[in-house]
């Protein structure tokens, strides 16, 4: 991947120089922004400096209001992309700025999406807990489209979705000018057997229109079109909805000595949750979790398992205890990286629900029957 360089560099500096660059690099390249917007309980320089993950190297240049990176990720591997020695090298430059307000940062690269997946997207993920990604539910994504149809003088038309059912199906559906929420309105996602992972949109105004794509991960796509609407409307309004979320798993962690602890509960409408197979259901989805360990101390009449992550050695106890509620405790370790992982892999492998901050419980199963 190779930069545009339309402006100089070093005449880079502002935000609104930045996002003029891009918007002349995708006019001039055949690839869009890529974006992916995250969550820092720090700013991240330092981070970025000290805490490298294994394969990559960064060279770091502060801006003055962003930070420039030069990223370079080895991959090991096989095939006509590769050296005889067994290796490949992905690189390019990405740009990293802060949402104000927020815990939220965003980071973006004009790249094609073998750059952004494998470098940009697992850089971010293979950092510290104290960044970490977060995700929206269908109803906060339409939430945050809903937003931005009021704040934004245009109409919204939805041009693809992408819907994924617990089981792993995966729909693609294509549009022909239809607005955004009847992707929302679609049987299979309005009665909740679907979620929505991504959606591609346009916005049409009398003078201009945009293009581009939102995931339920906080990744996000600018085509074409004004770069005001991207940068300063649709990337801030995300940051908010992501920090938000993000908030609900911050600050959990049990403290030693006490068997209280901050619960995380995820609630659906009730009777959702049917029969006690749902129980088994649960924990397979919990078994998908990847880099984790899990151990099921109960499946009938009621679920009890603990998860362990080895990302980063998060340890919490799931509940399935009601048609209505599935609770996360957690134990004296544990991120907001890993409990937010935890939560939505059981909104995808399970049911999607509404997730929000709990009481203070112990691990007493009985406490759940009584409130559930």
């Amino acid at each position: 991947m190779e930069d545009t360089n339309l402006y100089e560099f070093t005449d880079l500096e502002t935000l609104d120089t930045l996002y003029a660059w891009a918007n002349e690099a995708i006019e001039q390249e055949e690839n869009p922004v890529r974006s992916l917007t995250f969550i820092a309980e720090e700013n991240p320089k330092q981070i970025f400096a000290n805490d490298t993950p294994t394969g990559f190297s960064v060279e770091i240049e502060e801006r003055e209001e962003f930070l420039q990176i030069d990223l370079t990720r080895r991959i090991n591997g096989s095939g006509e992309d590769y050296t005889e020695e067994g290796y490949k090298f992905l690189s390019g430059t990405v740009y990293v700025f802060s949402h104000p307000e927020t815990e939220a940062y965003t980071v973006f690269a004009v790249s094609d999406r073998e750059f952004f997946n494998q470098a940009v997207r697992r850089y971010i993920q293979g950092l510290p807990p104290t960044v970490s990604t977060s995700f929206l539910s269908t109803g906060e994504l339409r939430q945050l489209l809903n937003k931005l149809s009021d704040g934004i003088n245009g109409n919204f038309y939805v041009t693809k979705g992408v819907t994924k059912s617990p089981g792993g199906d995966t729909e693609v559906k294509y549009f022909d000018n239809s607005r955004y929420f009847d992707l929302f309105n679609i049987e299979e996602v309005s009665e909740q057997n679907y979620y929505v992972d991504k959606i591609e949109f346009e916005l049409r105004q009398s003078r201009h229109e945009f293009r581009g794509q939102l995931s339920r991960k906080g990744a996000s796509r600018y085509v074409s079109g004004n770069q005001s609407i991207y940068f300063k409307k649709i990337l801030p309004n995300l940051a908010t909805l992501l920090s938000a979320k993000g908030d609900l798993f911050n600050d959990k962690a049990r403290e030693y000595g006490s068997r209280e602890a901050e619960t995380i509960e995820i609630i659906y409408e009730e009777g959702a949750i049917k029969g006690r197979e749902e129980n088994v259901r649960l924990i397979n989805a919990l078994e998908g979790l990847k880099r984790s360990s899990i151990t099921v101390y109960h499946k009938n009449p009621y679920m009890h398992a603990s998860v362990l992550d080895y990302e980063d050695g998060t340890n919490a106890d799931v509940f399935l205890t009601s048609d209505r509620r599935v609770s996360i405790v957690p134990g004296f370790n544990a991120s907001r990286k890993s409990l937010s992982r935890i939560c939505d892999r059981i909104n995808q492998g399970f049911l999607e629900g509404d997730v929000s901050e709990g009481e203070d419980r112990s691990k007493d199963p009985e406490e759940y029957f009584v409130a559930g």
